[in-house]
């Protein structure tokens, strides 16, 4: 099958794992990014998505897959009238709808990884819908074949985050490091409001691939702080965290009792006072954060690799 992402064919992305994982079981799969290929000027630029159709409909796909929220009805409609089946993959929360050109042009069938806004596309809007979990490529996040403990010696840090960083989320950060957290951010500073007294925690390091799951997996927690958006889901970094075999804890959303082999109640908390509490009882208990860890790990490889997820999109199909 030929399959066409429309997507950031950035390292690590989610478009750039589904992409290995169609091309890892011989399936000819090719990003067409246009923020790399072309000048786009925003949510109505017809004639960069006209361009970018135009390398498609000659790459000829037998399915076209679209991660860009922002990808023009036009391109929508070209893809239709080529007879491409044409899906929309969504990992982001609902504040990346952005001009909601998403629902202006029917595609023929959207994943969603949150519940209510399934429901709420289902039920109002009347629309093809698939509710998946998202996934880690364990060919890429690999976790290290070291005994844990003896890795974390090796790094020595105590609490890890990683990714963007928001307002919202540097609000909680610095509230760590007010309850003496040693902690360590791997990601990009917020623009704009940056918050200077968390300086001394960046690392100025952003990580990606093999490395990310390296020190993931040398830390002896990962705290992930979600968007508040993600209403009933969670975000991609939960299963990146756990696809590394490392301790997480967690905002917690009730669609964990359904990810999780283990009770949530340990590895998540409903409050930035009960996060303090859980990452001082587990660095004092290390062989139980290190079984929960494996524990979960084993689950995160049955279960939720990209070779899971590419496997559930086609036969959704």
């Amino acid at each position: 099958m030929k399959i066409a992402i429309i997507g950031s064919d950035n390292y690590d992305s989610i478009e750039y794992n589904l992409d290995e994982a169609f091309n890892h079981i011989r399936h000819e799969a090719q990003i067409f990014d246009i923020l790399r290929d072309h000048t786009y000027l925003g949510a109505f630029d017809v004639d960069a998505f006209d361009r970018l159709a135009q390398k498609v409909e000659i790459f000829c796909p037998d399915l076209v897959i679209g991660v860009y929220r922002f990808i023009h009805p036009s391109f929508v409609i070209r893809m239709k009238n080529n007879k491409f089946k044409i899906i929309q993959i969504n990992p982001d929360p609902l504040t990346t709808f952005q001009q909601q050109q998403l629902f202006v042009m029917e595609y023929d069938l959207y994943f969603t990884k949150d519940p209510f806004i399934k429901r709420f596309m289902e039920s109002n809007l009347k629309l093809n819908v698939r509710l998946y979990s998202e996934a880690f490529n364990k060919r890429i996040h690999v976790k290290p074949g070291v005994d844990k403990l003896e890795y974390e010696k090796d790094y020595d840090m105590d609490v890890v985050t990683y990714g963007s960083m928001y307002p919202y989320r540097n609000r909680m950060l610095r509230i760590l490091t007010e309850h003496s957290v040693n902690l360590k951010i791997f990601g990009e500073k917020s623009r704009p409001f940056y918050d200077n007294e968390l300086d001394n925690f960046y690392t100025n390091y952003f990580i990606t691939g093999k490395t990310k799951a390296k020190i993931l997996y040398g830390a002896r927690i990962v705290i992930n702080f979600m968007n508040y958006a993600e209403i009933e889901s969670v975000n991609n970094r939960f299963f990146e965290t756990n696809g590394s075999g490392a301790f997480q804890l967690s905002d917690f959303r009730p669609i964990l009792k359904d990810l999780l082999p283990v009770d949530p109640e340990l590895v998540s908390f409903r409050s930035i006072d009960e996060a303090i509490e859980k990452i001082w009882y587990y660095l004092k208990h290390p062989e139980e954060r290190v079984a929960i860890a494996e524990k979960i790990y084993n689950h995160f490889l049955d279960n939720y690799t990209y070779d899971h997820l590419i496997q559930y999109v086609l036969d959704s199909l």
